[in-house]
């Protein structure tokens, strides 16, 4: 591979031009085939019927004096940059995920904190109760409380069904619940504080044993013992199923709702939070003592923190009540850190001897944190934003760069290089402009937190488990060895040269089988350039190699941006580049091509002579030459690559006529259903993206919709499935 196109190294001056280096012009039409939208955003106030007002977000065209459309050159820069980044494997040149402070630590080794995730429910089952009991050098140390689950494992019914058994017991919170309250709210309330010692008696419960819903068991919390002997607080129905009882247990009250907040606060619905937590253990031993490494204490602060932020993000008028954790932390954010004495849920490493702490979150249902943070990857990957000169990768070069992070007497490049691109006044007189407004379907940021569309294995291809096959756990995600790639939305062919503006790109989101018509995150578009219209550019360069001019020409020719497999033997068929708002949803495609004769170019000795003789200079009739001159080196190995083949792929789209659109939210969380025993995906879900590379690129993927029932049979007596 050619090491001007793949290699990180300073770049050149600016005070002279090489003599084996080219120098021109190109000149560069733009059609639109797909709308483009684009243009400085506003809000505006509205008055709505019944007179309440609300905002709405809008977005207009910028326009020239003489009412062409006016389109900034960086735009078109940011579209050629961003083309040239991908192909060359550059480093980020935009990268979210930096330190605070890079150069207080030496050679990379400051960090940030790593992204957290939602966990299924059922991964609930496998949490461990745990008590934050003392102090050990920059660790701590914790009690384990395995419930009855070292006694008895789990409960098998009269016909064989396996029920796991929850290691918490339920400790429901008021009259909304399964069971019917025996005392007043504010008496149950007073006598199970948060961080109570408590003792009492427990009922074992079945859940799902009439075809409803998940199959468990539970222990629910019956009667309180005090000083003055038992006191009921609970009696179980009926229709509630028993199946076994403790008495006298001891163990802990732990209350995730903040003082003064109901459980159902914290989840409200029909089937929202009733109870709370009693930790216990009746094995032989009591609670395992076990130590809590320091990564593992800063990953619960992280989890702690992202919930802060979360909060932070709510809307005014749908405000979520914070957790006991959050609740603390917003008060305090040094309270983020576990400290001894707080109750957590813990994922324990059960296989050795000893049980390990692999991570403790505050919840039983909530997030998690991955083992290492994007930037701690982009390092190891070696395409985190350059520390200095000698860091510069292709596009850094070629487009310029600011060091995010400059050392303390940083200068010249170590700080920042003007780049050797630069793109003229874009002439928008051969656009048509549409006043006819869409108001767009809401499209929110992206979440690399979600992991599977953004990192790849070693082989590039999404991750996987040892056998190649199977998906790998969501806690398995962000781990070292593992490498951040780049989501890709590939172009949507049904839209192209179309008259009319996309659905996909009107149509509003949906949710549970509902449409959601929220104006408040829809962006109205009063203008945009309708499909057809050319721009016109000219953008110069200076001082490249022939290698760094042939991967210009290569990505400004659409044919190349074509799949072998889709690509005819007359290279009729042409890939896209993207510009503008709405790209996931199919607008902002543009075939960008070199206008006929429209590249001009002289290498430095022959500026030179221009320059002695006084015949010519820089910018001044540059002979034309044939982009064909400048072949790009090693093409046929470079097009076997996996990130060259992603490209393409993403450049022309799929052309089996399959829509290309999102994940629902019904299919994500379909999708992300696991073994709560063991935390693996279950069969056929944790789906990873479809590698857009070799034979399999352009089959769709499916996701295996919930069958009915839940995979059980119907319980005897139901009615199977009927409408009523």
């Amino acid at each position: 591979m050619s090491a001007d196109l793949f290699r990180d190294r300073a770049a050149r001056g600016h005070d002279r031009l090489e003599p084996d280096r080219w120098s021109g012009s190109i000149d560069l039409e733009m059609t639109v085939r797909t709308p483009l939208v684009f243009g400085e955003q506003s809000t505006k106030e509205i008055v709505l019927p019944g007179g309440r007002k609300d905002k709405r977000s809008f977005v207009d065209l910028p326009q020239n004096g003489d009412g062409t459309v006016c389109v900034p050159p960086t735009m078109v820069k940011g579209m050629i940059s961003r083309a040239y980044e991908t192909l060359t494997c550059s480093r980020f040149r935009v990268f979210n995920d930096l330190p605070n402070e890079v150069n207080s630590k030496p050679g990379r080794e400051a960090d940030t904190s790593p992204l957290t995730y939602r966990g299924d429910a059922a991964s609930a089952l496998g949490l461990v109760p745990i008590r934050i009991c003392e102090e050990r050098g920059d660790g701590l140390v914790g009690e384990l409380f395995y419930g009855d689950t070292l006694v008895t494992n789990g409960y098998r019914d009269d016909r064989d069904r396996s029920y796991p058994k929850m290691r918490a017991a339920s400790l429901q919170c008021g009259p909304v619940g399964p069971a019917y309250l025996r005392v007043d709210t504010q008496q149950l309330t007073k006598m199970t504080p948060h961080g109570a010692h408590i003792r009492c008696h427990l009922s074992l419960c079945l859940h799902g044993d009439r075809g409803r819903g998940a199959r468990y068991a539970y222990w629910q919390v019956t009667h309180v013992i005090t000083d003055a002997g038992e006191k009921p607080l609970f009696k179980i129905p009926n229709s509630v199923r028993v199946v076994d009882q403790l008495r006298d247990v001891e163990g802990y009250v732990c209350r995730t709702a903040p003082d003064g907040v109901r459980p159902n606060q914290l989840f409200p619905g029909k089937h929202g939070k009733h109870d709370e937590r009693f930790f216990f253990d009746v094995s032989r031993q009591g609670p395992k003592k076990v130590t809590i490494e320091s990564e593992v204490c800063k990953a619960y602060a992280t989890v702690v923190r992202s919930y802060v932020y979360q909060r932070k993000q709510d809307p005014p008028r749908k405000r979520h009540e914070a957790n006991r954790a959050t609740r603390t932390a917003q008060q305090d954010p040094s309270a983020a850190r576990l400290k001894v004495g707080d109750l957590a849920f813990a994922v324990v490493d059960n296989t050795g001897a000893e049980p390990v702490v692999l991570e403790v979150v505050p919840t039983m249902i909530g997030r998690h944190a991955y083992s290492a943070s994007p930037y701690r990857l982009a390092v190891e990957q070696l395409v985190v934003p350059l520390s200095n000169a000698e860091e510069a990768s292709s596009a850094d070069r070629l487009f310029g760069y600011v060091v995010p992070d400059p050392a303390p007497q940083a200068a010249r490049g170590d700080v920042a290089a003007r780049g050797r691109i630069t793109v003229g006044k874009v002439d928008g007189s051969g656009a048509r402009i549409s006043r006819d407004r869409k108001t767009l379907t809401p499209l929110l940021e992206p979440k690399p937190g979600s992991a599977r569309r953004f990192l790849t294995a070693r082989d590039c291809g999404t991750p996987t488990a040892n056998d190649g096959k199977t998906a790998i756990k969501r806690s398995e995600y962000f781990s070292p060895g593992q490498l951040l790639g780049a989501a890709a939305y590939p172009v949507h062919r049904s839209a192209l040269d179309s008259r009319k503006f996309p659905k996909q790109a009107t149509a509003p989101a949906v949710m549970n089988g509902h449409e959601q018509h929220n104006a408040n995150v829809q962006l109205t578009a009063k203008s945009w350039v309708e499909v057809g219209s050319v721009l016109r550019c000219t953008v110069s360069f200076t001082n490249l190699s022939h290698d760094e001019l042939a991967a210009l020409i290569w990505i400004l020719t659409p044919e190349n941006l074509v799949p072998s497999s889709e690509q005819d033997s007359d290279r009729s068929k042409c890939g896209y580049l993207r510009m503008g708002l709405a790209k996931p949803f199919g607008l902002g495609v543009l075939e960008v091509r070199i206008a006929c004769g429209g590249l001009r170019a002289r290498r430095g000795v022959e500026l030179n002579c221009c320059y002695t003789e006084l015949n010519g200079c820089l910018g001044l009739s540059e002979p034309d030459v044939d982009p064909g001159d400048f072949a790009l080196p090693h093409t046929s190995v470079l097009v076997q690559t996996p990130w060259v083949q992603a490209m393409q792929r993403a450049a022309f789209g799929y052309a089996d006529g399959v829509e290309v659109r999102h994940m629902t939210l019904e299919e994500n969380k379909e999708n992300n259903k696991i073994d709560g025993a063991t935390g693996v995906p279950r069969q056929g879900k944790g789906v990873g993206p479809r590698d857009m590379f070799g034979p399999h690129s352009a089959l769709p993927l499916h996701i295996d919709r919930r069958p009915p029932n839940g995979d059980r049979p119907p319980h005897p007596g139901s009615n199977h499935g009927r409408r009523r």
